[in-house]
């Protein structure tokens, strides 16, 4: 008895898992339109949405009528859908997993170690990713046979499609390519075995269902094997037996529900469907409309006017039923104006699908779900015993149940269902990009690669912020992540330069202290042998001498020392520069650079002291050129006649020229730009990022113009050479001071990608008018914590919260508590190591 309870307890466990198979609607995918087993043809378009919440209002007004405008050319029936799920870090886990490889440095694969640490840890508890599609399905055309052919059907379905995809680019939504049939399996995949999908790429399942076939022994490789499309898409495993209170599709708890329609307000706010979207993580949305044929609504209006009119004049103006009946009249001509004036009559239905890895779970998150929708005024009703019918529902092939789309429905004119505009939460996830955080506003990761060019049209960055709020924090962290993944990393820090020296010797990068009385050099008359293998093989050999461009440089230098220089003295600082590298064998015969002794190298180089001396040479003509460079051969600037004693082919450079006095700080910064513009100059092929500390410093009101002609230069240029400007700055009214602000307009308009800390009142409102901020992103900016900022992308604005591992903050932070608990830490590791 007892075996026999057990075969009977197996039997009926077995009788509730159904062949997935049978259970899909779907027969086939062919050239990107999807085949149902009841012979309907679907296509799928999936949307890039925008972060249309933090828009200004007359953007959202523009958006919504242009929603509306699309909504009108959408076939009769559409389905609207949003899945969330965990962000998937796979490939970025496996690109730093792949720089650690061939990193060198120790204290660079520790970061980046920390890195993917950080990753995984911020992933698992917050990021979410969302992905939108509009479905719609092949109807009967007007000028096609009555049976088209299948090619017929795929054209009619891409026109339509082409032409969703051209209204949909006003609002600023792009449809990302499909663009082959495992595209769209893939998408299939993802929806119909959620848990499979998370576990292994659609490639994945794909070869090993491949795999199979080839190994069966009825396998005959003459033959080219059928493969069913549901074996690549289908679970492993559907259980809708077990509980009327939800579904189990492999290890995965699934449960639905729907907005019931009598709970929706009669007016809505724009973009309201975004409660439901940004719900969390595992809750899907479904947004069906149907459009009615208009004669027979219009019909049924007039009739139900008329009725109504009767009726209430046979009542009591004092009664509860006068009121609904005049509401219903109301509504009507409401609907009747509308009609007449070309809009569509049309319902809507949402349906939720909520999923779990638990009974518990699912029971908590519905729950939750429920009580915050009735705050919103929304009542969700559970689909008990009607579990199996809304999951078929919710796959992207565009068929309702007719019992739940009647209890959900509710009707609209196509201008009031604008205003679910769905495609509003905007993410940041860049292949090959560096984690900044994550975005406040639907709890999604932000990964962003500004060195993407067919993203963004330059890789600069402008990070603005008050004294406090974590600009240099921000901007060490990136440069940091940079450098992790190879990219070549300047830092030019005019102001409190020292904050950068514990991050540049933690990471194994060269530290260069810029100062009139500083033991470290580059020599700014140095020729620099150049890596320009790239250069020749695109351009070829372009055949300037290089000693000319030398010279132009140099005379520029001496424009920075000699305010007044005169036209005269120009000629005799040419002649005397040309006579200096003649004397060490340099001539406009770029050959005459190699040294003989070593042909890989230069010759040795002249330094400021060799000028100095045949400008003595040129006699009184050139006496005042003489006396000013004195003071940098032999006077209290000296240490900038010299030869380069740093080592500058490190990675990671920073070059701190914070203790240049106001009148020095133009000649330090063309040194340090002449430089690595040197370095950005030579390979266009690589990434490398100028990171510029406290840029008001450098183009404020009391900077040099020249010092100012410089950094917009980098911002202009830089994106030719493969190459990224990123600046920070506080202190915004000075920002935009110099020359009526033509320097700090000139780089945020070269910076396609801001991000913008806490700042005050007036500095917020400030840059509202540069960015196009709205008054409540103003507001939002002014309340900023520490680690908060804007992030502007394109068009694109994101709340975000930086995020940065223990090791990245001990090594950037300039907290006081902060560094005085490193030095206890520290006090105490040596009394450790000395007893």
């Amino acid at each position: 008895m007892l075996n026999q309870s057990k075969k009977e307890k197996a039997k009926k466990t077995m009788m509730t898992i159904q062949s997935t198979q049978s259970f899909s609607p779907i027969q086939d995918v062919s050239e990107g339109i999807i085949i149902t087993k009841d012979r309907r043809f679907i296509k799928i378009l999936e949307i890039s949405p925008i972060n249309f919440l933090l828009r200004s209002e007359d953007e959202k007004r523009d958006i919504i009528a242009n929603f509306d405008a699309t909504l009108r050319i959408m076939p009769v029936t559409i389905q609207f859908k949003v899945i969330s799920r965990k962000t998937d870090v796979t490939r970025l886990i496996k690109g730093i997993e792949k720089d650690i490889e061939t990193e060198q440095n120790k204290n660079c694969r520790t970061l980046q170690k920390e890195q993917i640490d950080l990753i995984k840890s911020v992933s698992s508890k917050e990021g979410v990713s969302r992905r939108f599609f509009i479905i719609f399905e092949y109807s009967e055309s007007v000028g096609l046979k009555k049976t088209p052919s299948f090619y017929e059907i795929k054209a009619d379905l891409d026109t339509t499609a082409l032409r969703i995809q051209n209204m949909l680019f006003r609002c600023g939504n792009e449809v990302m390519p499909l663009e082959n049939d495992e595209d769209i399996c893939e998408v299939l995949y993802t929806i119909m075995a959620k848990s499979e999908s998370e576990k292994k790429p659609f490639e994945t399942r794909m070869n090993e269902v491949i795999s199979k076939y080839l190994a069966d022994e009825n396998y005959d490789p003459d033959k080219e094997a059928y493969v069913p499309i549901n074996d690549y898409i289908a679970p492993l495993s559907i259980d809708t037996k077990t509980s009327p209170k939800y579904i189990k599709i492999d290890d995965v708890y699934y449960s639905f529900g729907y907005i019931q329609g009598k709970s929706y307000g009669e007016s809505a706010v724009a973009g309201w469907l975004s409660m439901l979207i940004n719900l969390g993580e595992g809750i899907d949305v479904d947004f069906f409309v149907h459009k009615e044929n208009i004669a027979i609504v219009t019909q049924k209006l007039q009739y139900a006017l008329r009725y109504n009119k009767v009726k209430a004049r046979g009542m009591e103006d004092t009664s509860t039923d006068f009121d609904d009946i005049s509401s219903a009249i109301r509504s009507g001509y409401y609907l009747k104006a509308g009609i007449a004036s070309g809009e569509d009559f049309c319902y809507m239905s949402t349906l939720l699908t909520i999923t779990a890895h638990s009974i518990d779970e699912l029971e908590w998150k519905t729950n939750e779900i429920k009580t915050y929708l009735i705050g919103q005024g929304l009542k969700l009703k559970l689909c008990w015993f009607m579990q199996e019918e809304a999951f078929k529902m919710s796959l992207p092939v565009c068929q309702f149940n007719s019992q739940i789309f009647k209890n959900s429905k509710r009707n609209l004119l196509s201008s009031s269902l604008a205003a679910a505009y769905p495609f509003v939460a905007y993410e940041v996830n860049d292949e090959n990009g560096i984690l900044y955080g994550i975005n406040k506003a639907n709890n999604s990761l932000v990964i962003l690669n500004n060195f993407d060019s067919r993203k963004y049209k330059n890789a600069n960055i402008a990070i603005l912020g008050t004294t406090g709020a974590g600009k240099t924090y921000t901007l060490q962290c990136m440069a940091l992540r940079m450098r992790s993944q190879k990219k070549q990393v300047f830092i030019i820090a005019p102001d409190k330069g020292h904050e950068f020296k514990r991050a540049c010797d933690g990471i194994g990068g060269q530290y260069v202290k810029i100062s009139a009385g500083s033991s470290q050099n580059i020599n700014v008359m140095e020729i620099r042998k150049k890596d320009d293998e790239a250069s020749l093989l695109i351009d070829g050999d372009s055949k300037v001498a290089i000693l000319t461009n030398k010279i132009q440089q140099l005379h520029t230098f001496f424009t920075l020392l000699i305010r007044d220089i005169t036209n005269e003295e120009r000629q005799l600082l040419d002649e005397a520069l040309v006579e200096t590298y003649a004397e060490f064998g340099i001539t406009i015969d770029n050959d005459s650079l190699i040294d003989p002794q070593n042909p890989s190298k230069y010759k040795q180089m002249p330094i400021l002291g060799d000028l100095h001396r045949h400008l003595h040479n040129l006699g009184p003509r050139a006496e005042r050129l003489y006396n000013i460079l004195s003071r940098y051969v032999t006077g209290s600037a000296s240490s900038f006649n010299g030869h380069t004693n740093v080592n500058l082919d490190n990675q990671y450079i920073v070059f701190d020229i914070s203790d240049l006095t106001e009148e020095m700080l133009p000649i330090g910064m063309f040194i340090v730009v002449d430089y690595v513009w040197d370095k950005v100059r030579e390979d266009r092929t690589k990434e490398k990022a100028i990171f510029l500390d406290e840029l008001w410093t450098l183009i404020g009101a009391n900077a040099s113009e020249e010092a100012a002609k410089f950094v917009l230069r980098i911002f202009k240029v830089i994106r030719a050479y493969g190459g990224s400007a990123i600046a920070s700055t506080q202190d915004l009214n000075d920002f935009f001071a110099l020359k009526d602000g033509a320097y700090g307009k000139g780089i945020i308009n070269n910076s396609k990608i801001k991000m913008v800390l806490q700042l005050e009142q007036e500095e917020a409102l400030r840059v509202s008018e540069t960015l196009n901020l709205s008054e409540s992103e103003v507001q939002q900016i002014t309340h900023f914590q520490k680690g908060e900022s804007l992030l502007t992308a394109n068009s694109n604005h994101i709340l975000i919260k930086f995020k940065s591992s223990k090791h990245e903050h001990d090594l950037v932070t300039t907290d006081r508590e902060d560094l005085a608990k490193q030095v206890e830490e520290k006090r105490k590791a040596l009394q450790r190591k000395n007893n």
